[in-house]
């Protein structure tokens, strides 16, 4: 007995010794299964980023009528043939990178108190679930990523906007709060300024409250929206490796060359002083952000000081957008002249230049003088052709076209035009890239079809509005 006890002795302290000597051996230091709160808020932005500035991004682009899908499979999208394999990616960036780490996130900032760092992630998940949901329609939201719930549900579109506004308004409470651990150097956007995560999650409400076409309560929020430039909600690039280029110019210069371009498309067509299709006028000159978007009549413009040049920021939301907001809500709610005063201020905030890069803003390149009513009545500027529209109507179109223009690259062109889809005379005239249907949605990933029995049933095709937009 006693001779068992001793070795039995021996061997545990042997084994502890050794136990102590290889202790973390399996543990990478580059592969970490846990962070703080503040550590983990960057990359949750960077997979924010990839998604409203990626292949969404362009996708929408294309069938929005800014570009030109032109070889390999980039002609298919084009021409609307596309699969629900070619959303799995995007998906599940949207739920497994970005919205599963938000809930975490979320959560440890709440034990910690750091409200600020909370309403940071509140935001970051209303304009990775708005825009989700705008694409797809009715998508998981409310269980996902729950427990004991294998197949979440797919919550109505009109329900998770809903949600949204509940959610940006909590956002906005705890951005005001004075407790909080600061988070200034893990903040891309904005470097912990908490007037400026307000100000867009005030600019957001009013994107998602027109989505849903309640231009009131869109009016309303808009104008505590983005008040600057300065302000503007961007991604932020620059060349220190290629995972923080501007997406568009990685795959324009990198890694898709020739795939796309802007041959022939609608929107280099509008802005183009030479285009079939020019929307300028004696009051208005386009040269400026026509050589911003397009360095030529047939490719996007991703040389240095381009819109999708190497280190350019990308906008997520900005204060054009916010005056345009105001614009298109104050004329639809308010009648002409409150329309065409918000319109002006649109027009001479894009007279200073706006967001053109300076290279392009020679004397002569850019002009928007302010309008008048005589513009938009019946053979008026703005308002010509054998069929002209009510004052009111053509104002419309001018802002709505507007909005076009501002959107270009971006997904909420896409979400503009099938919002006023119905709208025949002020919509923007898109042709069609194939057939006679425009596309309406992103189909559902192949992905969530084969695992998720929710699904919706049937399920929606192609061409088939979102909630929302029926």
């Amino acid at each position: 007995m006693k001779k068992y006890l001793i070795i039995f002795t021996i061997s545990a302290l042997t084994l502890s010794g050794c136990s102590k000597m290889v202790e973390g051996i399996n543990t990478s230091p580059n592969n970490p299964v846990d962070a703080d709160p503040n550590t983990m808020l960057t990359s949750i932005m960077i997979g924010n980023v990839a998604f409203q500035e990626g292949e969404m991004a362009r996708i929408a682009s294309m069938w929005s009528g800014y570009f030109r899908g032109f070889t390999q499979q980039y002609q298919s999208f084009h021409q609307y043939a596309v699969i629900a394999r070619n959303y799995d990616d995007a998906w599940q960036n949207v739920y497994s990178g970005v919205y599963k780490n938000l809930q975490i996130l979320k959560s440890k900032a709440a034990t910690v108190n750091n409200r600020r760092l909370l309403g940071v992630a509140q935001v970051i998940e209303a304009n990775l679930i708005g825009t989700a949901t705008a694409l797809w329609g009715d998508i998981p939201y409310s269980e996902a990523f729950r427990e004991n719930i294998p197949n979440p549900k797919f919550d109505n579109q009109a329900q998770i906007y809903t949600s949204l506004q509940t959610l940006l308004d909590s956002a906005i409470t705890n951005l005001s709060s004075t407790a909080f651990v600061a988070f200034t150097e893990q903040d891309i956007h904005f470097a912990g300024n908490m007037t400026r995560w307000i100000q867009t999650a005030n600019t957001l409400k009013a994107r998602y409250f027109l989505h849903v076409r309640d231009y009131a309560r869109a009016l309303a929020a808009a104008q505590s929206g983005i008040s600057s430039q300065a302000n503007n909600f961007m991604a932020p690039h620059n060349a220190s490796a290629r995972g923080a280029f501007n997406l568009y110019f990685q795959f324009l210069s990198l890694d898709r060359p020739n795939w796309m371009d802007a041959t022939g498309t609608y929107g280099v067509n509008l802005i183009n002083p030479t285009g079939n299709r020019y929307r300028g006028n004696t009051k208005t000159n386009e040269r400026a952000r026509w050589n911003f978007f397009y360095n030529s009549a047939t490719n996007l413009n991703f040389s240095a000081t381009g819109f999708f040049g190497q280190i350019s920021s990308f906008p997520l939301a900005t204060f054009a957008e916010n005056l345009l907001i105001l614009a298109e809500c104050d004329a639809r709610l308010n009648g002409f002249n409150a329309g065409l005063t918000r319109l002006n201020t649109y027009r001479a905030y894009m007279n200073t230049g706006a967001y053109i890069n300076s290279t392009f803003l020679t004397a002569g390149n850019f002009l928007y003088s302010p309008y008048v009513a005589a513009d938009f009545a019946a053979g008026g500027m703005e308002n010509g052709g054998a069929n002209p529209l009510t004052d009111i109507r053509a104002l419309l179109r001018e802002i709505i076209e507007e909005r076009y223009v501002t959107f270009i690259g971006q997904i909420e062109g896409f979400n503009d035009f099938r919002r006023v889809f119905k709208e025949t005379d002020i919509r923007v005239p898109i042709p069609f890239n194939f057939g006679t249907q425009y596309p309406q949605r992103f189909l559902y990933p192949q992905s969530e079809i084969d695992r998720n029995t929710a699904v919706p049933n049937p399920i929606p095709g192609l061409f088939e509005p979102t909630p929302v937009n029926r």
